[in-house]
């Protein structure tokens, strides 16, 4: 495990610091809301995009009036402002919640996986996914994995009902996914799939996360909802209605990309959407079990379905830790490599330009 982590850590932080070196680009200036590549040096490429979001709000607290930084998940940028507190500077604090959720999610996947598994370890498969390296960035994508795998490894024993509850209450709190969990639990009760000790404890942790996250608002803007009022100053046109409007999303799949990174309509998330819809289809039958089974369902598909597919590359991540975990191990070595190598390659390539401030997902 210790391996892969280290690994997953060199090949994300070379390509990225490569990315401001030699293919760092002044554009996008109106994205550098706290730092900038003369503020911030060669740190800027652990920090772009989102992350000067989560930054800013570590820094000044959720903005009054609302501005699109609300739109993003308070968890992420509390722990931040935890490690301000405790002394370290912004990016600092950043990237140190950022390593300890990341190596976290290597720990845990590897105790949900078979130990007698042959090699290559499905590890290696998670950490060679395209978009991986936001484990290594200032993203919340490594909190929210580690607090799914999290209640995965907790929903397999009755005696980690307290940890199954703590995690369910984080997801909200972490990103917008979170709020998904709602279908796995009610399928998991309708089916009976999990004990129902520990199903308790987790529907009890997601209420409880979710009222956090809505009671925020309420104090901090008056309006529960204000979190998602701002995300609609974003451009991915996200919208409940879009998920029963099929002849949508097909006309979105089909419709040539300007260019293969792009904001929306783009190459490489219509990729990783099929991608992402092929590992569904091929591996949801070995799921451990119902509840992993429903929640790397709406993984997978929800944010596909949702607008027009923006940063799904990214979103996309959680769904193939599902993947890693219930096909993974039963893979042949020789498909394994086959994934793992234009992986890793896609991944440098997506770093190298995430470094460099240009739009990756």
């Amino acid at each position: 495990m210790i391996a892969v982590f280290a690994a997953a850590k060199a090949v994300a932080i070379a390509a990225l610091l490569a990315g401001i070196h030699f293919n760092f680009t002044p554009l996008h200036p109106w994205n550098q809301l706290v730092y900038t590549d003369s503020t911030a040096g060669s740190w800027l490429a652990f920090i772009n995009w989102d992350g000067q979001h989560y930054l800013k709000l570590a820094i000044n607290g959720y903005p009054v009036p609302a501005d699109p930084s609300a739109a993003f998940h308070p968890l992420f940028p509390a722990l931040i402002a935890l490690g301000m507190l405790l002394g370290l500077n912004p990016i600092a604090a950043g990237l140190v919640v950022v390593t300890v959720c990341s190596a976290l999610v290597f720990v845990l996947l590897a105790r949900l996986i078979p130990h007698d598994e042959k090699g290559p370890s499905s590890l290696w498969l998670l950490a060679c996914f395209p978009t991986a390296f936001y484990l290594s960035v200032v993203y919340a994508e490594a909190l929210f994995l580690a607090a799914l795998l999290g209640l995965f490894w907790s929903l397999r024993a009755p005696e980690r009902a307290g940890y199954a509850l703590m995690c369910a209450a984080l997801l909200p709190l972490a990103r917008g996914q979170g709020f998904w969990l709602i279908f796995p639990i009610v399928v998991a009760w309708i089916f009976k799939s999990v004990d129902r000790r520990s199903l308790a404890a987790a529907s009890a942790g997601w209420v409880l996360g979710v009222a956090l996250y809505f009671g925020f608002f309420q104090w901090r803007y008056g309006d529960p909802f204000a979190g998602f009022a701002a995300q609609q100053a974003f451009v991915f046109r996200n919208a409940i209605e879009n998920l029963v409007d099929l002849p949508r999303f097909v006309d979105f799949l089909l419709k040539p990309p300007a260019r293969f990174l792009d904001t929306v309509n783009s190459g490489l998330d219509k990729l990783m959407i099929a991608v992402s819809v092929l590992a569904l289809a091929l591996g949801i039958r070995r799921s451990p079990d119902l509840f992993v089974a429903a929640t790397w369902a709406c993984l997978a598909l929800l944010p596909a379905l949702m607008g027009e597919g923006g940063s799904y590359a990214r979103h996309a991540l959680a769904a193939w830790a599902c993947f890693a975990l219930a096909a993974g191990p039963a893979l042949k070595p020789g498909l394994k490599w086959a994934i793992l190598v234009p992986g890793f390659a896609l991944q440098v390539c997506l770093a190298f330009y995430f470094g460099g401030n240009r739009w990756v997902g």
